[in-house]
């Protein structure tokens, strides 16, 4: 599940350099980012096969087609060969996460699943902290190429240990049909879901702003307030790692209060943090990382409670509800993207609306779609 923030993170401090290595200009850098998020659409198409082939065959796929796409991507002749390997980093770390995510549900629900998934992001949302350290230091050498070779033997090395020690979690008796009929079948039932459908809007939103975030900090951080690569590589694992305290904290709120209210407090407080950004709009550093650090500790705290909520009644079909959520995110992640190249990043006024707009968005489609009031308790479940 790491190999996704780590197929965006730990180039974010790049972003400029690697402008100036092609010769293109800051907002093409920008569309290879998008070029990730599209693969990362794509590549949750990985989960219903996993419904039908198996579990353990795909991660081992994803893994280490990651790995190649990474280490190729070190070598990348010209920007058109970078950004064809960019998206398939995205798209092989995305088949790693939503089939991960499907073993998760495949030996727990409820509550149960939702302190396993605190559990395994208590590890894993560290990759946000690690990356761009790691990043941010790679690039202060002078070859911003080499984090690319890093990340990419690290896929190949978990492939390796992939294919010793992990072990098939869905059994042959309990696959669905692999013809397109079938997998056709499983999106069906869990459209029929109005509480997975306000969901998948709440989870897309929320991702939505988050990605405005990493496509729109490096150039406000190095441009605007004039941050050097390791600088910029602090402030970013800070605010990745609010991010993990978020994860850790929600999983602890959602013992005592009901999920889906609880994810109606986040969003009414990403309503007020993106105002807060367009309000203090040149106020400096400082003022702008605390909502950064508030979002993205909001992100972290819903991040356990939404799949715990949306994948409830669709164990069965765990791998395809999984993967049209991932479907749903990146590629509303990649449509957003359009409107970076018309944003202003000298200040936080631009992304400040943008990001508030995402936020109301989630909290409307949660108390009109989702309607948390009709949603049972599910800290009971099994």
């Amino acid at each position: 599940m790491s190999l996704v923030p780590y197929s965006i993170d730990p180039f974010l401090p790049a972003f400029p350099d690697i402008a100036t290595y092609f010769g293109v200009t800051n907002g093409t850098v920008q569309a290879s980012l998008t070029g990730v998020t599209v693969g990362l659409a794509l590549g949750q198409l990985i989960g219903p096969l996993s419904d039908a082939f198996g579990r353990r065959p795909l991660i081992l796929i994803a893994t280490t087609g990651f790995g190649l796409s990474a280490v190729m991507a070190f070598f990348a002749p010209n920007f058109e060969t970078f950004l064809v390997l960019r998206f398939a980093m995205g798209f092989f770390a995305a088949g790693a996460d939503v089939v991960s995510r499907a073993i998760v549900r495949d030996l727990y629900r409820g509550q149960r699943m939702q302190t396993m998934l605190a559990k395994i992001l208590f590890i894993q949302s560290l990759s946000p902290i690690i990356g761009p350290i790691v990043g941010a230091q790679v690039t202060q050498t002078g070859n911003w190429q080499a984090i690319f070779l890093i990340f990419g033997l690290g896929g190949i090395i978990l492939a390796l240990f992939s294919s010793g020690l992990l072990v098939e979690t869905l059994p042959v008796t309990k696959r669905r049909s692999s013809t397109p009929l079938g997998l056709f079948r499983g999106y069906r039932s869990v459209l029929k879901d109005r509480v997975y459908i306000g969901l998948l809007i709440f989870g897309a939103l929320q991702t939505s702003a988050l990605f405005a975030y990493l496509n729109n900090v490096p150039f406000l951080f190095r441009d605007g307030f004039g941050l050097s690569p390791g600088d910029f590589g602090f402030w970013v694992a800070a605010n990745s790692l609010a991010s993990w305290v978020g994860v850790q904290v929600g999983a602890y709120a959602a013992r005592h209060i009901k999920g889906q209210w609880l994810l109606a407090i986040y969003a009414s407080l990403g309503v007020l943090l993106g105002t807060g950004l367009f309000l203090t709009a040149g106020s400096g550093l400082v003022v702008a990382e605390a909502f950064f650090m508030l979002q993205l500790f909001i992100f972290g705290a819903g991040v356990t409670t939404i799949p715990t909520i949306a994948l409830y009644n669709h164990g069965s079909q765990a791998g395809t509800a999984a993967s049209l959520f991932g479907i749903v995110n990146f590629a509303t992640a990649s449509l957003v993207s359009i409107v970076y190249g018309f944003m202003n990043n000298q200040d936080t006024q631009d992304i400040g609306i943008l990001i508030g707009l995402l936020f109301a968005g989630s909290l409307t489609s949660l108390m009109l779609i989702t309607r948390p009031w009709t949603v049972p308790d599910l800290r009971t479940g099994d």
